[in-house]
């Protein structure tokens, strides 16, 4: 995978970014903000302790505890670049002017402010020597900015670094980023970080009248390190959860620790234009889960335009690890009913340390997607390529394409160890328009009545299939697998079709296996899960293919069962059979 920057050294710099900016703070003074009643507080605005702490002579960084007795209308509380500080908190989880047991939270609520943003923090100066950090939260809300410039709740510019910790930004509006936005200026580039321990750090419910409803990024990094939430916000153009224009992304919603929280992740977003979920303009933008089996969703969300869960401009690299994602339930007016690319390269799987997914809910995949065009999972144009691996298909349509467009000659998508089952709407599964699809051990069955063919090519282009199992007797025209048009390349080795019709006798055609896979029906293997049986041609039938790598469920290749071999010892298909025992909840044994 080429990358436009160097996004592997993005999570380390900003982990250790957001190391400096809390375990520092657990040393820190305390100033406590709250009623004149109470003669304990040292302030009784928050824009006065946050003057005295910018004012100060003292390097020591500052905890501003805001007392959650009272409330705090028409906020409008603006962070400059302090003399001598480098770090400030703000957090609102006790009642009074004094250390207590965490309790309540404080609402900063910008109604009335005139205006502004409800926090604007400003790194107004340039140099290592005034970059400071702001850590918002725990236990703070951050509602009611409605501004005619960028970011409604929250304004991040120049160098600093800002932190939502635990903290919820909802029901703001700007004309780019409704909830928060994230702009270099002369002085530098800034750093969003959005973490949760016991609750999400959370942007939702925000409204832009054009990009990231959300979030807006401009030629910064915006990091979720874990446990965040973007949903339910608006873009009047594209963008409805985040927009970004040449920006470092990366966002890891699930919890690393404890049990799922399916709360996370990109949900419900919507935009008039493109990029339901997601809008990325350049740079680059990653989306990936955490360990144990918890891939990060992208769920239900919607744009008029094209991508209604992800969108990607300009060459903007797109890239997930650590146990992918799960695009559920997105819908595209236009194409990509999950996503769609125009350029760049989108490299979509489980990633390094992939141990398999052990049960439906934990596996990668797109599942029910939408597009009243073209791709009901994924849409390729232009000069986009891609690799998806350790994926699975299912319940998606579309008008053209049910699963996956891709473009001209030039671009393409390489698929492995998938399984596209149950999909639907289309003539087809997988539409080129010249450019290549590559087909490595792919499990493709079962997917309704409306395909009269696979895969189609409407010009030239090249088709790859490797130990794969092609095999889908629903359609009108019975078992066909590929329609292409003279011109079209083939590369097809060791692969089960239910069909010739299209392949057999063609360059570039070997091994082809026409038979029934004879599907494992005994009830070992999860329902869904399309594993070839026991005695069937699928089984101990190929060479090594594209390589030793494990298969769907973890499992390494090849695995020897006992029959006799075919041309060698690997499976064909996204699922490798053992030749010993399965455990009774339907998974190998490792």
């Amino acid at each position: 995978m080429f990358r436009l920057s160097s996004p592997h050294r993005l999570p380390t710099v900003l982990a250790c970014l957001f190391g400096c900016a809390f375990a520092p703070l657990a040393f820190a003074q305390w100033i406590f903000v709250g009623p004149a009643s109470d003669p304990e507080c040292d302030y009784t605005t928050i824009q006065a302790a946050v003057d005295a702490w910018a004012a100060s002579p003292s390097s020591d960084a500052i905890t501003i505890v805001i007392s959650n007795m009272q409330s705090y209308p028409a906020s409008a509380i603006t962070i400059p670049t302090p003399v001598a500080s480098t770090q400030l908190g703000l957090r609102g989880d006790m009642p009074g002017c004094r250390l207590s047991a965490p309790s309540g939270h404080v609402v900063l609520d910008g109604a009335g402010n005139s205006g502004e943003p409800v926090v604007a923090i400003d790194g107004a100066v340039a140099g290592d020597d005034h970059r400071f950090e702001i850590t918002l939260g725990p236990a703070l809300e951050i509602t009611g900015g409605h501004v005619a410039g960028n970011g409604g709740g929250l304004r991040l510019r120049g160098n600093a670094v800002a932190s939502l910790f635990e903290t919820i930004v909802h029901d703001n509006s700007a004309a780019n980023g409704g909830g928060v936005s994230v702009e270099t200026t002369a002085a530098g580039a800034p750093h969003l970080i959005m973490v949760g321990n016991d609750h999400a750090a959370t942007i939702r419910d925000n409204a832009a009248t054009q990009d990231g409803g959300g979030l807006y990024c401009s030629d910064a990094t915006t990091y979720c390190d874990r446990y965040c939430l973007i949903a339910g916000n608006t873009a009047g153009r594209n963008g409805g959860g985040v927009a970004q224009q040449s920006c470092e992304t990366a966002i890891y919603p699930t919890k690393s620790s404890g049990g799922n929280d399916f709360n996370v992740g990109l949900r419900g977003n919507s935009a008039v234009g493109d990029g339901g979920g997601a809008w990325a303009s350049g740079g680059y933008f990653a989306v990936g889960g955490s360990p144990p089996l918890k891939p990060a969703p992208v769920v239900g969300n919607n744009a008029g335009g094209n991508g209604g869960g992800l969108y990607f401009t300009n060459a903007g690299a797109f890239s997930n690890t650590q146990n992918g994602v799960q695009f559920d339930d997105n819908q595209a007016d236009g194409d990509g009913g999950a996503l769609f690319a125009d350029s760049g390269f989108l490299q979509l799987g489980a990633g390094f340390g992939w141990t398999g997914c052990t049960v439906f809910d934990g596996c990668p995949r797109f599942l029910r997607n939408h597009a009243g065009g073209s791709g009901g999972a994924i849409a390729l144009s232009g000069s986009a390529q891609g690799q998806v691996s350790d994926t699975m298909f299912t319940d998606n349509d579309a008008m053209r394409a049910s699963v996956l467009q891709t473009s001209v000659a030039g671009a393409g998508l390489s698929l492995t160890n998938a399984q596209i089952a149950g999909n639907h709407g289309a003539p087809e599964l997988l539409r080129s328009s010249g450019g290549t699809i590559d087909l490595r051990y792919v499990t493709i069955a079962d997917n309704g009545g409306d395909n009269d063919t696979l895969i189609r090519f409407d010009a030239p282009g090249s088709f790859g299939a490797t130990n794969s199992i092609l095999y889908d007797l629903e359609g009108a025209a019975s078992g066909v697998v590929v329609i292409a048009p003279t011109g079209t390349t083939l590369y097809v080795n060791c692969t089960l079709v239910g069909n010739d019709t299209g392949l057999a006798g063609e360059a570039g055609v070997t091994n082809l296996v026409v038979a029934d896979p004879q599907w494992d029906t005994s009830g070992l293997y999860p329902v869904g899960l399309y594993v070839p049986g026991p005695d069937s041609p699928a089984v101990d039938a190929c060479g090594p293919g594209p390589g030793t790598i494990t298969d769907f469920l973890g499992t390494a290749r090849p695995q020897d069962v006992a029959k006799p071999d075919a041309a060698g010892m690997y499976d064909m298909g996204a699922v490798e059979r053992l030749p010993d025992h399965l455990f009774g909840d339907g998974f190998e044994e490792p």
